[in-house]
Formats: C-alpha cells, structure tokens, sequence
C-alpha cells in the first residue's frame, strides 16, 4: 500500500535511484516524485523473498536484509539498498531460454574438449599450441583450421618451453576462458540466492542482530509506476535507453555464459555498472605490459580479436610481438581473484575485426562482491589454483617485518622473534576478521589482496592495499577499541597475524630497548610500508644522501607477476626500469635456455645497466616461477629524482664508468678497439682507458624496424661510426654494395680518419639498438688518450680491410684472402692462420706510389679497395690490379731484389701488406711449405733482372732473336705463381697483339688439355706458353694450359703491350716463335679428332643402350657424350662403393668389373657396355647399391646429374620424358610389382618395392614381338616377368609344328628368363596387350641382401623361378632339336675320282629340290622394336594410353584374327594353374 513517507525516506528512496544505472540522468524531482508513490511492504518473520517476473523494484528503507548467495557468507543489505531489477523488467523467462542455450553450448564443448584441433565457433580461444604440427619449422604453421579460418599465428620455434610460455600466458591472461583451464568451473546447476530478514536469518554471521527491534521496511516501485511517474517527459526516453542499454549486456553476459550459474540479480548488477566499448580491426584493447591498481574485466561480446606477445627470437636474436591466440565472443580477460594485484597485462589484444568489449571496472566489481559475497564461488578450481599459488609462493615473515617502518632498523633478532610468533591466514571474500568496538589487539599485515573498512555510520570509508599493517593503533595501546570493521574485499586475502600477548612477552624476555621504542611512539605511518628502506638497502644506492633516497623511494611501485609470466624479455626496449625481488622466485633465460644459477629470490634486483642507461635492450628473459612480487623503479622517475639532487650526479657517473668497462665486456665493443691487443703498450690498461672514454662520449639510440630514426621519429645521421649493439641492419653504399650488419659490428668507421661516409641508405631490418660517435667526439676521445691514436687508426684500417674481403667473398675472421695470392693456395690452412694477423691494411689515395721500380722488394701486397696500375714513362698503363689482385708475390721468395715496376694508386686504394721477414718467420714452423718454396727458386733466383739475356743464351726459340726485341718484349715483365691444377690458359679466350699475355715457365710443369678436358701433352721447364694468341697467330686460345698436378708452378708473365710494341718494331724475330705454335696446334688436332672418332663410334651407341636414352635423339645423345671423359680403372680398383652418394651414371667402356654387395659378396659380373645408375640420374635414389670392383683395367664414361641438367633444359621433350620414367617408377613402387603379380602371398615389403624400383617396365600390343636387348649380356642374366596378358614363346619359322614353344602369362608361369632365349635363340609374341617388367638377378639378390632377415616369399620365389627355369630349357632344348633336324642340309662337295655323266642318270632336267622358305615375319604382324620403359609403335592400330592398351583384354569366346585365320583365345582367368588337390 502507498504509504506517506517521510522527507528523510525520500531522500534516501530517491538517491538510490538515482544511484542505479537506468536512472542516470533522469529529473530528479520526478526521482523524489516516484520515492514519495512507493508503496512500503514489510516481510514477514522468517520470510523468503522470491525473486520473479513482474515483481516490484524494492528499496531498504529500515531494517536489512541479508543477501546469500550459493550458501556462501551472507551479506548485509540496509538502508538504500536495491533489487528487483530483472523480476520488474520481466526478464526472467527470457533469461532462462538463454541459460539453457548456454547448456547446449556447454555440452558441445565438452565433446570436442579432446580433439587436437578446435573448431569455430564452438572454441572461445583457439591457440597456436592447439594447431602445432610435429614438425620443427614454425614457418610451417597449419593456421587453417577445420572451418577454413586462417589465423596468422606465429612462433620464434616450436620448443617445449616456447609452447610452455604461451599455454601459461594464455592461462593468466584468461584464466576462467583459457583453453587450458579446467573444466571443472563449468557447472550445470545454478547458484540460488536467498533474501530474507536480517532479524529472523539463521544463519545471521552477527547472532547480535537478531536482538535488535524493529524490523525490515521496503519501498516498492512497480514497472508501470515510473512509467506514470515519467509519462510525458523526457525521463522517460532517457529510462528507456538506459534499461534498454544495460538489459544488452545483461542479455550479453547471459548468452556468453561469462559468470555461469550466478543469479540473475547478480548479473544485472554486473552488468549496470559495466560499459560497452567499441573497436575498429586493429586498435589495441590491451597493452602487454600494462599495470595499474585499478583494472578492468574485459568481455569479448561481438568480433574477434588476436594475442600478441613479445617473445625473443633465438634465430633473429631479437625480441618481436608474436600472434598467438584468437579471442571470440565469451572469451573474458582478467582474473577475479587477482583484481587489483598490481598484476601486469600478461600480452597485448588487437582487434582483428570490428569488436565489441564489456568492461567491468575493477572497482566496480569489489563493491558488486561487497553486495554479493557469494560471487566468486562459481570459480570453485581457480579459486584452489589462485590459493596454491600464493602459499607456494610468499616469502618469509621475517622478510615482510622488516620492509615495514614499524620494524625499519629494530635488532634482526628481535624481528625473527616475533616472526616466529606470526600466523599466516587466508580469508576468503565477505569474511570479517574484525568488528566495530571489538577489543581484540592482534597486528595484521597485509601481504595479499584487499581489505573493506566499514564504519555503522558511514559505511565502507576506506580499501587498504597490500603492505598495509591493520590495528596499529591497537596494538600500540593508543586506542582500547576499534573504531572500524574489516572484512576481506577480494576473493583471497592473505595477511601475517602477530597477537599482542605473544609480543609483550617477547618484549618482557630480554628486548628492553625495543620495548621502549614502542613505548616511546606517539604516533604512526598509517600502517604503510617505507619503499624507502628498500631503496636504501640496494647496492646501487649506498652512499647516496637520505633526501635522495626518499625521492627514489616515492618513484618506487609494486609489481607483481603470476607464474609463467614474463617480467622483462630479452633483446626487447621497454622503460628500462630496475626490478627488486620481494616475493617469489623467478627464472632467467639467455638464448632461450634456462640458467639456473641465476635463479632469482627475494632480495634480488635485476636491471641495474638498464636503469644507468648502459644498455638499451634488455639482456635475458626473466620468468615468474611463483607468484613474484617486485618493486619497480622506471628509469624516467629516476632520472627525475636525480635532477632535484644535482649533487649526486657525480657517484652516478663513477657507478656508468665502472659498469661501462662491464658492459663492453659482456656485449662487445667496437671492433677495431679490441681485435688486437698488441698494439697497446699496457693492453689492459690503455684499452680499459680508452674503451671508458670511447663509450662516455658515444651516443646510444635505438631504433624502430624499416627506418632508420629513433624511437621518437628523430632521424639518424649517417655520416658517423655505428656499433650495432642488437638486432639487424642493411647498410647501401653509393656504390649499390648491401650488406647486412648484425650485433657486434659497425659501420661507417672510416669517416672517423676523414674518409666521406659514402652510404647511400641504412634500413634497419630488425628492432635495433645502435652507439654512434662523429668525428669530433673521435677527436676528444683522441685527446684523452693521444698515445692511442696510432693503435686506432691503424685498427680502423684494419677492420676496413676486413670488411673489403667480405665483399670479395671471404668471410670474417677467415685467412683464406691468402688464396688470392698462388703461394697460399697451396700450403696448409695453419699456416695461413699464422700469417693472416701479421698482414696490415694500408690506405693510399689516388696517385699514391704503391711500389717504385728499383725499390728494394720487401713486401707483398693483396689489393682489397680501388685499383692500381703499373705505368711507364709518359705511356699508358701496361699492366693494371684490382681488388682482389696480388702485387709482387716474388718479393717474399726472394727471388726479385727489386721491384720490376712502380705501381701506383689509381684511386683510393686499400691493400694488405705482409714483410718477407713476418713470412720467413712463420715458414720456419712448416718443413713441408719451406720444401715446397724451395724448389720454386732454388736454380733462377733473380732472373727479372737479366731476364733478356737468360732467353737469348738459354732458350733456343729466341738464340737468332737481337737483344732489342727481347729488351722489348721483356719490358713490365713479371713474376706469377699458380698452384696445382689451376688454369694458366682458358681455351676459347679471345686474342690479340698488344693485349694478351705469353708466359715462359721457369719451375714446374704444366699440362695441355683439350676443350672436353682430356690431357694430351705436358710443357716442361723452360718452355714459352700462349706464344700463339700473343703474338697474333691465333684469334683464340685452342687449348687450355694448367698447372701440373705435382707441385706449384713459377712463370714469367710477359706483358701484352710490351710484346706488342716488340713485334711492331721486331717483326722479323718472331718466326721462330710461330713455327713452334704452328707446330703445336698440327698435334692438339689430332689429338681432336682422336677425340670425335672415339665418341661417336664408341660412347654414343653405348648411351643410345642405356634404357633411360633410348628415346632420346642422336643429336641428344652426342651432346651428352660431348664433354664425356674416359676414367681409367686399374685392376682392383673400385669404381664405386656401396653407401656412396651417387649423383651419376657410369657406362663400362672397356673391361670387366665385380659387382659385390655392402657385405663384400658377389653377385654378378658386368662387362662392357654395362650401365649403372640409372636411377641416381632420375633423381630416385641417392646412394650406391652395389660395390663395382675392376677385374682387368677397365675404362668407363661417367654422365652426371650437373652435366645432364643443362643439356634437357633444351629439350622439353627429354625432360619430360625422364620426369614420366621417375613418375613410373615411382608408381611402380605403390603397386608392388613384379613381385607382388606373382603367386607368392608377398606383402609390399622393403625388398618388393627394391626390386620394384630397379625393374623396367613395358607394354606389349597383340602381335608385339619382344626383342633382347643388344647389351643384355653386359648386366648379367635377366629375367621378364609378366603381370598382366600372354605371349607365346616361338623358335625358328613361326609356322613350324613345335611353336608355340610356351605360353607365359600370369601366375606360375609368369617367369621367363631372358638368358635361355638367348641362347636358343627364341622369340616372344604377345597374345593380348601385355605388362611386363624386366628385372636383373644381380638386383634381385641385392635387396635380400640388403635386409637382415629374407622375407618368406624369397623361397617361393626361388622355387618358382628354378621350376620355370627347368621347364623351359628342357622345352627349348627338344623345340631346338627337332627345328635343326627338318632344316635342309647343305651338302658338303668334295672332289670325285669318277665322274657320271647326267645322262646316267635318267633325268629329263635339272633336278628340282623343293625348299620350304622361312617366312621373314612372325605367325602374327610385324613388329618393331619395343622400349622396355613405354609403350612400342608397331604396324597396327594401337590405343592413345596405356591404360587404354590394357583395357582390351578379350573376354570369354574372343577371337584374334592374324591373316590366316581365326585364334581361339581363352580369357586370363582361364589361363591360369588351378591348384593341384595334393599341393
């Protein structure tokens, strides 16, 4: 009944209103209006209030009631407290319709729970480690899943610990969603909620209410009511969007089954205090790495959205975000029972479509758990999980005492005594731990989660945070009562317990100062903690002045990580903040593999060099192993509390210095100041010194990937030096030269010595972190260390010098730039490693001398950088070197004293150096090298210098040449080296008088070989070569000339120009050195044209042999025998191993060769023409199967897979022509045949499909006469083997009575052995279309052989195969007999003593003989010669395929008609054995 409530009612009925959601905004004069209309309705003694559709919005007006949900603790419910939201909106029935939905929904989950693949849209995540393949490659991530859905997700590898580190961050970022999270939390039954009267509740926590008088009123607003009230107004559209927008989420929250199983009541608060975000594809709705008291539950309701965390990356060494989860509708971010934790965002959620989020406000979520305690016990498994956690985790109570200012500085004795007297205690959501005006003393220190102080007056005052002491006061003897209640806010609360009558006593036992210090306070810190004395206690900052400590202590904030989460990422830039270890324990992680002797514990701080601005990315991965508790100081607020206190700069500084030397050791430094010590007089100590002002003076700068700025847009400069600490960067030159650049080396060093920077671009490829110094700030470190500048510049030309051999192919840190001089292509590796550090780098500019002719020779010289010429006076340069060239090799022999030219720069030019003494010492180590060296020169030592004279007295070609000429020709004359087998003469180079070169060869010896690289001469000692092209004779070089196998090689090269101007002036003297040329070009013909004979009479009909050639052209095949040449093989010598790789065809030549299995036993004998490694060729098999060992010097031709492939590139028709002889034998394999064609119960074992790779396959038309191969005595015996169809096997005329010898089909008589018709000399006609497949007995026994135990079937296949055998000889041999018997014999005519006259002989005529003629064709129609790897072209129709050859097998009663008549032909089934009642 309406009821005239009093103003003080009214006030208080409409302020609740106005406190609800769906009134926001309204007139509040029409909110006063409506208070005054409630009716008032007091329940009953005992009574339930039941919640249900079209009941009334009811108020508490007096009294209260106790709110209990699940049979948890109830709650107090008193004045302005209201329900009845969803019961007055009639919601209901419609929310029990979504609830059993969500049952549905539950059920389906719980059947693909197993399943390793989630399907959408049943999954509300799916990650990556659900979709994982078995493979190692994350490039190879199957992101599709069942639905189709592609979801990008990433990973740096697919490790045990990398997976581990997703499913924990998943588990913490989603811990009531997670697809890892138990199951368990998903009950079917919801909780009940009960209302009743706070005076007659039973089950009343505070029993003294129950004494109280009066007893509970409520004011009831009805729907139609407000509708009344605000009819007419704008109210009225402002209550109906506002009820229309919270009943949306409440709708939403119901359908998402977000907090399943609790009361309606429950969910409409939730969802009235909840606000409703929108966000476009991309936008960030979480940043990793985020933290703040106060949170927010996030509810994905519409959209998706993706997971991204920053994980290292071991292959790139550097830290990037990684995809890997997809959130949908359901899905909720953020952990009930760790609300306002200070827990970190554990990775970032991007939107990955238009998404739509529910955000509940951390706060506004503890005063709905205030309301309703009963909340969180719908997560009964995490609710375990999150208690497990904590107990394993928090740290000792001594620990938490002394961080308190309470204790600060009190005897470490006495702190452990009253460690020892405390309890630690978990209370759970609701709980009351302390009432108003209770007496109780005991000290609480609040170590976890939050505490509510209430007041009867003004309700909840106050949310004490974790660190806070409670009942200070008290416990002091300030105050006898308390003025407060306290009663836990969050789902957990863990707090240490000291009881005041414990402590007095340990006071009174022997702790009389500490008990005067108790006494003597008057007043205190209210309970909170002193990050100051953490601060204080750091090594870092002793020594600083106590002002500064407090304003460190202010910047200092509590973080806290659950386990699994990262805390700092390696190779990763964030605030660069120092971490101190308070609670728990954490891993730390270098390259991704756990160290554990730096296992972090309370008391541990990390993150020193970051906070000094040492480093800019991080140094290893640190992992949360418990719960971990840290106090967090960000570098900024550092650098903050700094600037208040300038006085303090100084320790700073010495502290950088002293970690500077640290960090250079640990991360490296520039290369050059630390690649060779010894330049350093005192190298520990200069280099210390000049590392420290190196590093004070550079800059450091990290930089974003793609763009060469800093993190703040500024652009880089690139005229500076750059030390790459971290990641990766592309450096251009203005040359167009890309290099990558990864941590550890620098770039741009040269500008530092007033070289121009000369780079085009820097783009970093990665996320990098960079120190940079200009030529000034080179010239203030120069300063401070002068003593130093020589040792620097001439390690910048160093690492210059390295860099420009990378560029010429030779990697870092390797000697092998030696090589490009021919002394060093010949010694041992050690050897070069010994010279190369004692090589420096030396820089000239354009126009520099280099060497001067007539100088004394004392060095060599490797051009890296430019070029440089060698000139003469006023004429143009005769002889020019580049990068890459060596200049004066026979300076270190000794064998030149001077220099026979001046070589001078001809732009800036870079060049190594090396001393003939620095040579002469390492050359002393190696006997074998000095031995090598010494026969070079030990007859011609100096011989530049009388070089004219030498040819004229000692070389008969030049004997009638005048000195002038020689003087000419021997102008720029010089001295070069080639080791063993390398290439002097190219043949095909071109030539010309006045540019190509001619050498005369002083030590050693060198070979002439042909273009195919056939040797047919060798050039001794003394010798002119290339004479031809220099001199004009021959446009090209016929041949190639190379150095002798046995040793190194010294020439006297003879400059083009220098024999061009002598023949210009000399024309008379060079006929001599034509003759000799002319002389040698008769003999390199013949040897030519010994060549083309050989292989167009041997080699290509031996190739057109081979079974993978045979279709190929003659002009095919000649171009594979071109560049063949004959290997030789002495008696014993093996031609191949069983086990080698094999990438090459071998064809015998000449010889005989046994082939014996990988166990040493033989198994076949091949003669010449054999082939081996067919299938190596078509790519099917990658190894040797047999050992080849020569019986009697064989010779054979090797066709390689290289030398083939370009060859088919210019044939289609060849190429593909292999590809479908592969695709058969491949094809082959699957089916199993021949073996599995025979009636032998085989199964596709390893050596049936062996057997099956190494058989030939071929089809036979009706009519097909099969023809042996003309080599198929070279492989040993055969034998064919048919799968499919008939033949018949003929002997002589095919008309004769005794053919058909056999019919060969399917089943037992499958078997023919080719030998046998070989011998006596038969035929086979195929009958239907045929399969055949011929398979070598050399093949067949080496796969048994090749397996440990012969399968079963081989019996019955040797049984089969010896029956077949007898069989068919004894069939042949009568066949054979009886033909040669009815043959006509030739009469044999001897001379006769008597003649008889013809007359005697009573004949009219001549005698007529009849002789039967043998027909020239078979009974059936011509046949042609059949490819035993395709289908044969004969004179008959045949079909387009195969298959539709093998289709045309006749039926029952089919007929063949051959010209004479008509052939009963018998269907296959017919023809087959039918076993005998005994077998």
């Amino acid at each position: 009944m309406t009821e005239n409530w009093s103003e003080d009612v009214v006030s208080l009925v409409s302020s609740a209103l106005a406190a609800q959601r769906i009134f926001k905004g309204c007139d509040p004069d029409l909110l006063k209006r409506l208070a005054a209309q409630a009716f008032s309705w007091t329940p009953g003694r005992g009574h339930e209030i039941p919640m249900k559709d079209e009941m009334s919005l009811m108020i508490v007006v007096s009294g209260a009631l106790y709110v209990c949900v699940g049979g948890h603790a109830a709650s107090l419910a008193s004045g302005g407290f209201a329900l009845g939201f969803v019961g007055m909106l009639r919601l209901h029935e419609a929310a029990q319709v979504q609830f059993r939905t969500y049952l549905r929904t539950l059920r389906r989950r719980s059947k693909i729970a197993g399943k390793p693949k989630p399907s959408r849209p049943n999954s509300v995540i799916v990650d990556v480690t659900q979709i994982l393949p078995n493979e190692e490659d994350p490039s190879h991530l199957p992101n599709p899943d069942a639905s189709g859905e592609d979801f990008g997700f990433t990973l740096p590898d697919l490790s045990d610990g990398t997976q581990q580190l997703v499913r924990d961050c998943l588990m913490n970022l989603c811990p009531h969603t997670s697809s890892v999270s138990s199951s368990s939390e998903q009950s079917t039954v919801p909780l009940r909620m009960e209302v009743v009267d706070a005076l007659t509740n039973q089950r009343n926590l505070l029993q003294k209410e129950d004494t109280q008088a009066g007893k509970c009123k409520l004011a009831c607003i009805s729907l139609e009511r407000i509708h009344d009230v605000f009819a007419g107004t704008p109210s009225l559209e402002i209550f109906d969007e506002n009820q229309q927008a919270v009943r949306y989420r409440f709708e939403t929250l119901i359908r998402l089954a977000t907090f399943p199983n609790l009361p309606l009541e429950v969910i409409w608060m939730l969802a009235s205090v909840s606000e409703l975000r929108n966000y476009a594809a991309g936008d960030p709705v979480v940043q990793e790495g985020d933290c703040d008291s106060v949170e927010s539950l996030l509810v994905l309701s519409k959209g998706s959205a993706d997971v991204s965390k920053i994980l290292f990356d071991g292959k790139l060494l550097e830290a990037q975000p990684f995809k890997i989860a997809r959130l949908y509708p359901g899905a909720m971010i953020g952990d009930v029972f760790f609300i306002e934790s200070w827990i970190s965002r554990q990775a970032s959620v991007i939107a990955h479509e238009d998404a739509e989020v529910i955000e509940l406000p951390s706060r506004s979520l503890l005063e709905v758990m205030a309301c309703y305690p009963g909340l969180a016990s719908i997560y009964v498994s995490r609710s375990r999980e999150a208690s497990a956690i904590l107990q394993r985790s928090l740290t000792r109570p001594t620990d938490v005492l002394a961080g308190m200012k309470l204790f600060y500085g009190l005897n470490p004795a006495f702190i452990l005594s009253v460690a020892n007297i405390t309890d630690r205690k978990m209370n759970f959501l609701g709980d009351v731990f302390k009432e108003e005006g209770s007496t109780d003393r005991t000290l609480r220190v609040q170590e976890f989660g939050k505490v509510r102080v209430e007041t009867k007056r003004e309700g909840t005052v106050a949310l004490s945070d974790v660190g806070t002491v409670l009942g200070e006061t008290m416990f002091l003897g300030m105050r006898s009562v308390s003025q407060a209640t306290f009663r836990a806010a969050t789902p957990l609360l863990v707090m240490l317990w000291i009881p005041h009558h414990s402590f007095e006593s340990i006071i009174d036992d022997g702790y009389p100062s500490e008990g005067a210090y108790f006494r003597s306070l008057q007043r205190t810190d209210q309970g909170r903690e002193d990050m100051s004395h953490y601060a204080h206690d750091m090594k870092l900052f002793r020594g600083c002045g106590q002002s500064v400590i407090q304003d460190i202590g202010k910047c200092i904030h509590r973080q806290a990580y659950k386990p699994g989460q990262t805390i700092v990422v390696q190779a990763a830039i964030d605030d660069r903040s120092l971490f101190l270890v308070t609670t728990g324990k954490a891993k730390v992680f270098v390259n991704g593999k756990v160290q554990p002797e730096e296992e972090l514990l309370p008391g541990d701080v990390f993150g020193q060099l970051a906070l000094l601005g040492l480093v800019l990315l991080r140094s290893a991965t640190v992992v949360a192993s418990t719960y971990c508790s840290c106090f967090k100081l960000p570098r900024q607020a550092f650098l903050d509390a700094l600037e208040k206190h300038p006085e303090e700069t100084d320790l700073f500084e010495q502290l950088t210095r002293l970690h500077a030397v640290q960090v250079a050791a640990e991360q490296g430094t520039w290369p050059f100041l630390t690649q060779d010590p010894s330049r350093f007089v005192h190298p520990s100590q200069e280099s210390e010194r000049l590392l420290y002002y190196w590093n004070l003076h550079a800059n450091r700068r990290s930089t974003p990937p793609g763009a060469w700025v800093t993190r703040e847009g500024a652009l880089l400069p690139t005229d500076v030096a750059y030390l790459l600490v971290s990641g990766e960067v592309y450096v251009t030159e203005e040359s167009g030269h890309r290099s990558l650049m990864t941590p550890g080396s620098c770039f741009g060093e040269h500008v530092l010595i007033g070289l121009a920077a000369g780079i085009a671009s820097i783009e970093p490829k990665t996320a990098c972190e960079v120190q940079l110094i200009g030529r000034a700030e080179f010239e203030k470190v120069m300063s401070e260390c002068p003593d130093e500048r020589d040792s620097t510049v001439q390690g910048i030309l160093d690492e210059m010098a390295i860099k420009a051999q990378q560029k010429l192919g030779v990697e870092r840190g390797s000697p092998h730039i030696l090589n490009r001089c021919a002394f060093f292509r010949a010694v041992h590796e050690d050897f070069m490693k010994l010279m190369r550090p004692r090589m420096k780098a030396m820089l000239f500019k354009a126009g520099d001398f280099i060497t001067r002719e007539r100088d004394y020779a004392d060095r060599m010289f490797i051009v890296l950088r430019g070029s440089a010429v060698v000139v003469g006076e006023g004429e143009a340069p005769a002889l020019c070197f580049r990068a890459g060239a060596a200049i004066s090799e026979a300076s270190l022999l000794g064998t030149c004293t001077f220099y026979p030219y001046a070589v001078r720069a001809e732009d800036l030019c870079l060049v190594l150096s090396l001393l003939r003494n620095d040579f002469n010492e390492v050359l002393e180590q190696f006997p074998a090298e000095r031995e090598v060296f010494r026969q070079l020169f030990a007859d011609e030592e100096d011989i530049l210098r009388r070089l004219p004279r030498v040819l004229k007295l000692h070389h008969p070609l030049f004997a009638s040449s005048s000195i002038d000429f020689l003087k000419a020709v021997c102008e720029f004359a010089d001295e070069v080296y080639y080791a063993a087998g390398e290439c002097i003469i190219v043949c095909g180079e071109s030539c010309s008088v006045g540019e190509t070169v001619m050498y005369m060869l002083v030590a050693g010896n060198a070979a002439v070989i042909l273009a195919h690289g056939e040797e047919v001469a060798q050039i001794k000692s003394g010798s002119l070569v290339g004479e031809g092209g220099a001199l004009g004779i021959a446009a090209k070089r016929s041949t190639q000339v190379s150095a002798w196998k046995g040793g190194m090689v010294r020439l006297i090269r003879l400059q083009g120009q220098s024999i061009g101007k002598a023949v210009q002036k000399h024309p008379d003297d060079c006929k001599a050195l034509e003759m000799q040329f002319q002389s040698r070009s008769q003999k390199n013909a013949e040897a030519e044209a010994i060549r083309r004979e050989w292989i167009g009479k041997t080699v290509m009909p031996m190739l057109k042999n081979c079974q993978i050639f045979q279709d190929f052209s003659t002009k095919l095949i000649a171009k594979i025998a071109a560049p063949l040449l004959k290997i030789s093989f002495a008696k014993g010598q093996n031609l191949c191993v069983a086990g080698d790789a094999a990438e090459s065809l071998m064809v015998i030549i000449d010889g005989e060769v046994e082939a014996k299995s990988k166990e040493g036993k033989p198994v076949a004998r091949l003669m010449t023409s054999a082939v081996t490694g067919e299938l190596a060729i078509l790519g099917l098999l990658s190894f040797r199967t047999v050992t080849l060992t020569a019986c009697r010097p064989t010779d054979t031709v090797v066709v390689t897979s290289a030398g083939l492939r370009p060859i088919l590139k210019s044939s289609e028709a060849a190429s593909q022509h292999l590809q479908k002889l592969a695709q058969e034998k491949l094809s082959q394999i699957d089916r199993g045949f021949p073996i599995l064609s025979l009636p032998l119960g085989a199964s596709n074992d390893v050596v049936v499909r062996t057997i099956a790779l190494h058989s030939a396959r071929c089809i036979w038309a009706p009519g097909e006469t099969w023809r042996i191969p003309e080599n198929a005595t070279a492989s040993g015996r055969h034998h064919w083997i048919f799968a499919r169809g008939r033949a018949v096997v003929l002997v002589g005329p095919a008309d004769h009575p005794m053919n058909p010898i056999q019919t060969v089909g399917t089943g037992a008589m499958a078997i023919l052995p080719e030998w046998l018709c070989m011998q006596y000399e038969a035929r086979a006609v195929a009958l239907t279309p045929v399969e055949a497949f011929r398979i070598s007995c050399m093949d067949i026994q080496l796969a048994t052989l090749s397996v440990r135990s012969i399968p079963s079937w081989f019996q019955r296949f040797r049984g089969l195969e010896r029956e077949a055998i007898e069989n068919f000889a004894a069939k042949l041999f009568r066949a054979k007999a009886v033909i040669d018997m009815n043959r006509p014999k030739v009469p044999i005519l001897k001379p006769l003593k008597k003649f008889r006259s013809a007359s005697k002989l009573k004949t009219t005529g001549p005698i007529k003989m009849q002789v039967e003629e043998e027909p020239d064709t078979p009974v059936f129609s011509a046949s042609t010669k059949s490819s035993p790897f395709g289908p044969s072209e004969t004179s008959m129709k045949r079909p387009s395929s195969q298959a539709g050859l093998l289709s045309t097998y006749p039926t029952r009663d089919a007929t063949h008609n051959d010209g004479r008549g008509h052939l009963r032909l018998r269907p296959l089934s017919a023809n087959r054995r039918k076993p005998s009642k005994q077998c």
